[in-house]
Parts: structure tokens; C-alpha cells; sequence
């Protein structure tokens, strides 16, 4: 049998048998309706939300994929994201998209082309494409967040002791700067801490799960240094003012670490696009001299 026939069967196939599971998934999935459209979520997730929740039950029960060490890298990616997600979602996100993208990719190059080889080929691209998009779309913004939770520490750590100097304790130092802070990530966090604190944890056991949320090291350091701090009795006012500079000289090293790769990162651009538009500017008068001269001989 011709290998065109071959896939074209394998597409009706698949044209009947995958709408079958998605819509399968879509009704047996869980009401999602009160998922707000601002709701900590990305967009691809909210877009096809009944279907990932509905893959997601499954791929909890049926492949019982979240004991494993992928399971919990994909928990640390989340918890530092910030999305209010579990990692049967994504899982179950990828799974879809691997799917629907693989099928398109399948679908459109056999049209395009009418190739049976080429369509396969373009069917694994397309399932490679889908598998890795959910996951890249919140690693991408955990290195976001984590960055910016970096840039604004310093200062609110030495916003922090101010208040602290100025006579306030440190649970109302942090709902200060929570109010005076404009909303970002490291703001949401603290707020996250205020209401730790209040349910009821001490100072360290919140500050360590605000630690496990953002998993940068220098808040690790942070945290360490007020444990050890309170540990011995020392002031925490102190211990904050000599954070945040530590921190302030670690960024500023950081910057000056970037900008002395600065020019090992030009020569590839330099390389590829410069150079040949010089050596063009350069070289291509004279062979064209070169050229006349030889005509007139």
C-alpha cells in the first residue's frame, strides 16, 4: 500500500478518535468557569483551561506521574512562576498541545507537499514544539520574576529597617513597605508573608516558606543571616542594613560582570554581520576594477 494512503488513513483516524478525547476531556473536566480571566494563570492555560483540567485528572490517576523527581522540578519552576498552577496542569498542557500541534503540523504539510516522509517529520516537530511550549512559557517567567525579585530587594530590605529604626516592628515594617511599594512581584510575596504571620507562624518559619516561594540565593542568604542573627541576639536592624548592602555590592557585580562579556558577546554579531558587509564595501570596487582592467586588455 502507498505510503500516502498509509497516512491519510492514520489522519482520518486521528481526525475522529482525538476531537473524540478532547471533547471527552472538555465535559468530564471540572468546572473551570471561576477561573477569572485576570486570575494568576498564563493565557495559553486559560484559553483551553476544560481541556488541560480534564488531562490533568487523568494524567493525576491514570499515569500517576506526580511522585517523581520531574514532578517536583516542575513544582519549583511553578512555585518560582508565581502561577497559581499544579504539575498535572502543565503536564496535562503539554500533552494537549504536543497533540493538537503535531496533528496541524501533520495535517498541513501532507497538504502542502503530499509527501507521506515529509508529513511524519513535520508531525514530530510539531508534537516537539507542543510538548515544550507549556513548560517554556513558565520557566520564562520564573527567570522574570526571580530577576526582578533580585532588582528590588535592596531596597526593600532598607526600606524595611528604616521603618524598623523608625520605631515600628518588623510585621509592620514589611505591611509598610507592602503599601508603599508599587505591585511586583517581591511586594506580592511580602504579602504573602504578612498573612503567614498572621495565621500564626513566627518570623523565621514564614520568612523560610517566602524562601521556598522565590528560591533565589540571595534571599536564601538573607534569610539565613536573620536566623543566625536571631539566633545569637543580634539587632535585626542591623542585620538587614548589612544585607542590603551586600546585596546592592552583588548586583553591582553583576552588572559589571555582564558588561565584561559585553565584548565576547559582540564578535558573533560583529562576525556575521559586519565583517562581510566590509570586506563587500571593501573588496568589491577593486574586483570590479580588477574586472574592467582585464576587459581592456
Amino acid at each position: 500500500m502507498n505510503e500516502s494512503v498509509i497516512l491519510t488513513c492514520i489522519l482520518v483516524f486521528l481526525s475522529v478518535v482525538v476531537p473524540y478525547f478532547f471533547a471527552s476531556a472538555w465535559i468530564n473536566s471540572p468546572n473551570s468557569g471561576h477561573r477569572e480571566a485576570s486570575s494568576n494563570v498564563p493565557a495559553f492555560f486559560r484559553l483551553f483551561d476544560r481541556f488541560v483540567d480534564g488531562f490533568a485528572s487523568g494524567i493525576q490517576s491514570v499515569f500517576g506521574l506526580m511522585d517523581g523527581p520531574r514532578a517536583q522540578d516542575c513544582q519549583n519552576e511553578i512555585l518560582k512562576s508565581g502561577y497559581s498552577l499544579v504539575p498535572a496542569q502543565v503536564f496535562a498542557a503539554q500533552t494537549f498541545a504536543a497533540t493538537a500541534a503535531g496533528m496541524v503540523f501533520c495535517f498541513v504539510f501532507f497538504v502542502m507537499s503530499g509527501q507521506a516522509t515529509h508529513a511524519i517529520v513535520a508531525g514530530f516537530i510539531g508534537a516537539f514544539l507542543g510538548w515544550v511550549y507549556p513548560r517554556m512559557i513558565v520557566q520564562k517567567r520564573a527567570q522574570e520574576r526571580q530577576a526582578e525579585i533580585i532588582k528590588s530587594l535592596p531596597f526593600a530590605i532598607d526600606l524595611i529597617a528604616s521603618a524598623m529604626r523608625a520605631g515600628l516592628d518588623f510585621m509592620a515594617a514589611v505591611r509598610y513597605y507592602v503599601k508603599m511599594s508599587a505591585t511586583g512581584a517581591l511586594s506580592v510575596e511580602f504579602g504573602l508573608l504578612l498573612r503567614q504571620m498572621e495565621f500564626g507562624k513566627s518570623r523565621m518559619e514564614a520568612l523560610e516558606e517566602m524562601s521556598t516561594h522565590v528560591q533565589t540565593p540571595e534571599f536564601t542568604s538573607f534569610v539565613a543571616a536573620v536566623a543566625h542573627g536571631t539566633e545569637i541576639g543580634a539587632s535585626i536592624i542591623d542585620t538587614l542594613q548589612i544585607q542590603g548592602e551586600d546585596m546592592r555590592r552583588a548586583r553591582f557585580n553583576l552588572a559589571e560582570r555582564k558588561a565584561a562579556r559585553a565584548p565576547s558577546i559582540m564578535i558573533f554579531p560583529i562576525a556575521i554581520f559586519i565583517l562581510p558587509c566590509v570586506f563587500a564595501i571593501v573588496l568589491v570596487p577593486v574586483f570590479l576594477r580588477f574586472k574592467a582592467a582585464k576587459g581592456g586588455m
